[in-house]
Parts: structure tokens; sequence; C-alpha cells
């Protein structure tokens, strides 16, 4: 229904039924009150009168409401039972249009605690856009207002049209439908809030809920006093937290602050009027239960871990392009006990963590340090083997390798040390538990944990006299099985098989190894890992005894470098994968001396000799020729000494005889410097 040219007139689309293709042609989705060609048969002999036809964009026809027969007016009439009241609010509707900018402003408000608007009962961002989308309307309506009022010579009429516009909001159907809203219908406030609205904006539309303890029970001193006692170690529920508020408004329990020893006091917590400040368990558990509160409280009274297991935002992070960029070292526990100790076997592994390799093991009864260095020997010897480079970065743990962080940051670049307990940061934890469910529950019985919700993962727990049952096997079954299974794990398909397509996580090491990788230094490394034999004495010159083994020096110049009246040395090796020696790494007083390679005899039968024998004996032979070259050397450094005793005379002053020489006639006579030396020297 709307009003044109003063007359009540309804829309043609809303008499006539509506087509799917086209007025009066294919099927009929919705029928209104007569078809189209009954429309068009009535216009055309003049039973219904057209006030507007439908021509241009946006526009409608229009039928004089009174013109349209009556059996169909009547109908219309019980479908819009008001219409001079609709017609009149019909051109204000159509002048409301979402204010976009308003619900942008409205969604991205933030009130002083830095909270949005609340929208969990009410959604007040709507409600607000909606507002604002009608007081815009409101105002063109008023220009619309003035503009008419100026046309007729006279000013406007402000209080009379917000009484209008407030009755129509009132007598509205459509409005609170179509645009739900909370402003004001009474004329007076309405232009109040209309005239705020010109002043201030968006923002005059926002009630102020945050920050108002007025209207609230728990205001934020009781809120903080709530919180205080929900912290405390016990954790108590809401219905203790509310149970101990009362027994301390009424002094039967004391608050106190264990850090400061600040007593809290009842009376700063009263209400205005001097009253305790009561409330329902429910309001408690709503204000305490809020995510930012339960930060608070939970941050005093939960340990480190479970804080960060449960509260701590997690860093996101994706693995190194290249193998050996980083490894990440830990320890775990095999999943059965030895037999005869009745001892867990403890594990320490090593892992590449771009190809997630396991590339050093060790095992041990017990968790020391000796087991961190065994990890670190085993994969130094895998690197050895393949020709391999430092690694660039070792993450470690803060427990049980603290000792060894000046020696870590010697044989590696970069030296990460991981928060204890942090199970999220250290790689190998998550390496640890891709093996434990990929390879050792397929391969073995028993492994997962009791208190799992995976009914896959989790195993039974059978008592026997009130003690649990365990599974155990032979220290060296269970060493076997582990070694087993790294095998298997580091053979499995990488599981990023989209940047890995069919490479298994040992041939992702090996072909995507850092270009950047240092040489294995030995002699460096060695010395802060490798076993150690101290005072060991060098025999003839020549060789070492280390491990019941002979290990020669590389040349006789050794010698030159070592200190005075000294010839014990310290002696670093490592076995290799085989256990034998094959070199050691000489040190005195803390500074590298050589590396001695096995000193290899040979068969002084000729007859018997292989090439193996002929290969020693050339070395040797080379090592004594160099021992005699240095000795010649020094022979013609040093040439042989010779002396005489000196007899203690007095050094008596000689007699110069002063004879008369000839004279020359040919050439000058010669000067004997030798008597003209001792002269000056006795004259002086």
């Amino acid at each position: 229904m709307e009003y044109y040219n003063n007359i009540l007139c309804f829309a043609a689309h809303l008499y006539y039924h509506q087509y799917s293709d086209s007025p009066g042609k294919g099927d009929i989705i919705k029928e209104n009150y007569v078809p189209y060609g009954t429309y068009c048969s009535q216009r055309d002999r003049g039973s219904l009168e057209i006030m507007r036809q439908g021509k241009g964009e946006g526009n409608y026809a229009l039928i004089k409401l009174s013109s349209i027969p009556p059996k169909y007016r009547e109908k219309i009439k019980k479908d819009y039972p008001e219409p001079e009241r609709m017609a009149v609010e019909k051109p204000f509707i159509d002048r409301i249009e979402k204010d976009a900018r308003a619900f942008e402003f409205f969604a991205g408000y933030r009130y002083p605690d830095g909270s949005g608007i609340p929208t969990n009962r009410v959604d007040n961002i709507t409600l607000y856009g909606n507002n604002a989308s009608i007081l815009n309307a409101i105002g063109k309506e008023l220009q619309a207002h003035i503009a008419e009022r100026r046309k007729a010579g006279k000013g406007p009429l402000k209080t009379v049209f917000f009484e209008n516009m407030a009755a129509i909001m009132r007598e509205s159907l459509q409005l609170p439908v179509m645009y739900p809203h909370n402003l004001p219908l009474n004329g007076r406030r309405l232009q109040q809030k209309f005239e705020d609205y010109l002043n201030n904006s968006y923002k005059c539309l926002i009630k102020a809920y945050k920050g108002n303890d007025n209207s609230v029970k728990i205001n934020a001193k009781i809120l903080k006093l709530l919180a205080f006692i929900a912290s405390l170690d016990t954790r108590p529920y809401n219905t203790k937290v509310v149970e101990y508020y009362l027994e301390f408004m009424r002094g039967e329990r004391s608050l106190y602050d264990e850090k400061t020893g600040e007593i809290f006091d009842p009376k700063d917590y009263l209400d205005k009027d001097g009253s305790i400040v009561e409330f329902t368990e429910d309001a408690v558990w709503y204000r305490l239960n809020n995510p930012g509160m339960q930060v608070k409280i939970d941050k005093n009274r939960y340990g480190y871990k479970d804080f960060n297991d449960i509260h701590r935002p997690h860093r996101h992070r994706h693995s190194p392009n290249y193998s050996f960029s980083k490894i990440s070292l830990d320890d775990r526990d095999l999943i059965w006990k030895d037999r005869t100790t009745k001892k867990r076997i403890k594990a320490y592994y090593a892992y590449d963590v771009a190809s997630g390799c396991r590339v050093g093991s060790a095992y041990s009864e017990e968790k020391n340090e000796e087991l961190f260095l065994d990890c670190l020997r085993d994969m130094f010897v895998f690197i050895d083997r393949n020709g391999f480079g430092i690694p660039l970065e070792v993450e470690v743990e803060n427990h049980l390798v603290n000792k060894f962080f000046d020696d870590l940051t010697r044989m590696f670049p970069i030296l990460t040390i991981c928060a204890p307990g942090n199970s999220q940061e250290k790689r190998a934890e998550h390496f640890n538990r891709a093996a434990k469910y990929s390879i050792e529950k397929n391969n073995h019985p028993g492994v997962g944990r009791w208190w799992l919700k995976s009914k896959y993962n989790r195993i039974s727990v059978d008592k026997v006299d009130d003690k649990f049952k365990q599974t155990m096997k032979d220290r060296d079954r269970l060493i076997i099985d582990d070694i087993q299974d790294t095998l298997e794990y580091n053979n499995q398909l990488h599981p990023n098989q989209k940047k890995y397509p069919k490479m298994t996580r040992m041939q992702v090491l090996i072909e995507n190894l850092n270009p950047g990788l240092a040489i294995l230094n030995k002699a460096l490394v060695y010395r802060y890992i490798g076993y150690e034999t101290k005072e060991v004495e060098i025999h003839r010159n020549q060789w070492v005894n280390v491990q019941y083994e002979k290990y020669m020096l590389p040349n006789p110049r050794v010698l030159n470098h070592l200190a005075p009246n000294n010839r014990t040395v310290d002696a670093y090796w490592m076995p290799d994968s085989e256990g034998s020696i094959s070199e050691v790494y000489l040190y005195q007083n803390g500074e590298y001396i050589c590396t001695c390679e096995k000193l290899i005899e040979y068969n002084e039968a000729k007859a018997e000799r292989t090439e193996q024998d002929v290969a020693a004996k050339l070395k040797q032979d080379k090592y004594v020729a160099m021992f005699d070259k240095l000795a010649k050397e020094l022979a013609f450094e040093y040439p042989k000494p010779s002396t005489n005793k000196n007899h203690n005379t007095p050094l008596r002053e000689p007699e110069i005889i002063n004879e008369k020489q000839p004279e020359r006639t040919t050439e000058q006579a010669g000067i004997n410097y030798a008597q003209k030396a001792l002269s000056d020297f006795f004259n002086h």
C-alpha cells in the first residue's frame, strides 16, 4: 500500500499471480488474487484504474485501491487490515538503507577492557546498525519536510515531524520485522536521540555495558577477590568459592597474599550501604569461566607444564628444507623392563628434523650423562661412516645436558636449549611418538597407555596381589628390537609425500644435505665426546699404546711440539661401527698434537709377505727415513763440538818492537793490522 497523488493505491504485481518466466508466461510460482490475464482484461475494460504505469527503472504499476472489484478488495483488506497506515509508513521504510559503515564500526568496536560489543544474548551489532540505518532514513524524511515547508514559505515543524515519525514507528508492523531496533518511540526522546546522533555519530548508539559497576553486584573489586579465592592450591569449585567468600566477609576466614604478606580486609568489599554483597553460584560461574579470567586464575594455580599445555599459545613451524640443518635430541623409556634387573631401559635418540631420521641411539639402565654422550658418539660414527658434515644446529633439553653446553657450542655452530617439560617445543618428542605408533605398535604387543581415549592405543592393565603385571624381556633383546625398529622407521616413507614423493626418511636425509655443512673435524669433536686414555707415553719416538694397540706418529717432527722433558700425552678415540679404533688423537696440556693411525706390523719372512705386509713395511721405512733425515738436519745445524781446557795464566802485554823499515821506492809499505789491533787494545 502507498499513496500516489494522495490516492491510496495497491501495487499491481501484488494483485496478479507471479509466473516463472514473465507476467502471464510459464508456471505460476505464487498465487496472489487474479491471473495475469484477468488483470489485463480488467485494466483494458476500465474496471481497474491505473494511477501509475510500470515504466522506468525501479517503477511498478499502481492500482487505485477503490477501483478494484469488491470481492478482490475484501480479500486484500483481510491480508492488509490497515491499508491507510501501511501506505503512510511505506515511503519511510523504502528510504531505509543498510548502513554498511555502521555495521563495520560496531563489529570492530572495542571497550576499554579490549572486549567487543556483546552478541551472546542479543545481537547488539545488528541492533545498533539498524538504529543507524533508521536514523539516516529519518534524516532524509526531515530534509524532505524542510524542503516542502520552504516551498510554502514556512519554517519546519520539527516537534510535529518527530511526533509523526514516532507514531509511524510505533504503529508499523513491518519495521520491527525488517529492521529490529531499540530507538525511542516517544517524539521528544526520538528527536533527542536523532540530534545526539548528528553530533556524535555511531558512538551515541552504544550502550555502556562495560566499566559500569553500579548496575551489577559483582563489581571489579569483588571479581578480583573471587578470582583470588579460585586461585587457591586446592582449586575450589564455584560452590566453595562462594562459601569461602561469605566466610571471609563474615570474619570467619582470613585471606592473605603469601608473596607480599598483605592481609585482605572485608570492609573493602562492602556495598555502598555497608552490607555484604551476595550473589548466586551461577553468577560466579559466569564471571570466573570467562576465557580471559581462566588464564589469570590458572596462571596462579597451575605449574609451568600444565599452564603451557592448556593455555599458552603454540608456535607454528615447518620443518627445514635441508637435512642436518637441525638435529634434536631427547630421551625416553623403552616399553618393557629388563627381566634381570627389573628396571626400565633408558634410550637416548638424535633425530634429523628435516627428514625425521633417527641418526643416533644409545641405551643404558640409568639416565645419566654417559647415556647422552653415547648418543652423540653413535651419531658421529654415522656421520663419519657416510661422509656427512657437522650439523648446523643441535637442540637439547636443559636437564642432564647443562654441563655440556660449552662443549656443544664448540662442536656445533648453533645450540638451542629447550625449556624443561616443554614437549611441544622439542622436535625429538614428536619423532618419538611417530616411531612409537607407526612402527613399534605394529611390531610389538602392549604399546600404548592405559589412560588414552583411543581404544586402539589404550592397553589393558592387569593386577596380581595389588601389583601391576608388566611385560619383561632380556636387556639385549630389548636393544636389538629397538635397533630393528629404528632401521624400519628410517626406511619408512617420509610422511610429507607431497614434498618428497615416494622417498623414505633416509633418502630425504641423504639427498637433501645442507650445502653449508662444515667438514667433520674428528680431532676437535672426539676431544669432547670421545673416550680418553690419559698419560700415554711415546715409545722410541714413534708410537703410542692405546687399548692394547700401537698407533704411529704421522711424522717425527711432531716431537718438536711436545713440552720439555715430557713424552706423555692424552689420547682421544672412538670405535667405529664394528668396534675397531682406526686412529687416535693426541693432546698435551689441552693442545692438539697430532693424529696417529694404527701401526701395522709386517711379516719378517720375505717369502711369506703379502701386499699388506709390503705396504706396512713401506710405511714404517718412510717413517724411519724421515727420522734419519731429521737427525741429519740436526747434525748439520749443530756440528760436532770440541774444546780445550783453559789455564789461568795472566794475559801479558806483548812486547812491541819498532824496527826501522827500509824505504821502498817502488810501492808503499804494507800495514801489519794484527799488530795494530793489539797496540790499540792495550793503549786504550
